[in-house]
């Protein structure tokens, strides 16, 4: 919750929080989070508000999924370019980002990887997803490179770290 805290995630202790992942919940753009939550799902719900511009996060609360779509309306009333920065983050703000982006806090933060994603999450298939990124051949990874978080491998081109190192830990507009 410090590291949160720290790169701008507004955090809340709330006894009894719950939301999609238990023990935590999304409101308005920040998490509430009850004292029994597990840090792999503090950093995922925290990874999909990372992910999403700053001008959007507030809109993020309870159903992701009818939150996006309120952004996504918006976004396309904005008549923006397609190639637009903004556009093309809120292209890269799905749950493999969410996941990508979770991992790279996780080991940031000097987390083992086994607490960053528990073998039973995901439908059972978080070993499989962990050692994915470890090896970094988990295709969430590449939307946070295309939303500007990082590049897959060191080019002269794009000075950015290499994943799972971030050049900044918030999406900005």
């Amino acid at each position: 919750m410090q590291f949160l805290s720290e790169i701008g995630v507004d955090v809340q202790l709330v006894p009894g929080a719950s939301g999609f992942i238990e023990h935590i919940a999304i409101v308005n753009g920040g998490l509430q989070v009850d004292p029994r939550a597990p840090a792999s799902g503090l950093l995922h719900e925290a990874g999909h508000l990372a992910i999403v511009p700053t001008e959007f996060r507030h809109l993020l609360g309870g159903n992701l999924d009818a939150s996006m779509k309120k952004i996504f309306e918006h976004l396309d009333s904005m008549e923006l370019e397609p190639d637009s920065h903004l556009q093309r983050a809120m292209l890269q703000t799905g749950d493999a980002e969410a996941t990508a982006w979770a991992f790279a806090a996780g080991r940031a933060i000097g987390l083992p990887d086994n607490l960053i994603i528990q073998d039973d999450e995901y439908g059972g298939e978080g070993r499989f997803i962990r050692s994915s990124l470890a090896a970094g051949a988990y295709v969430g990874i590449n939307g946070i490179a295309h939303a500007g978080f990082c590049v897959r491998r060191a080019t002269p081109y794009r000075p950015l770290p290499v994943y799972p190192k971030l050049a900044y830990w918030l999406q900005h507009s």
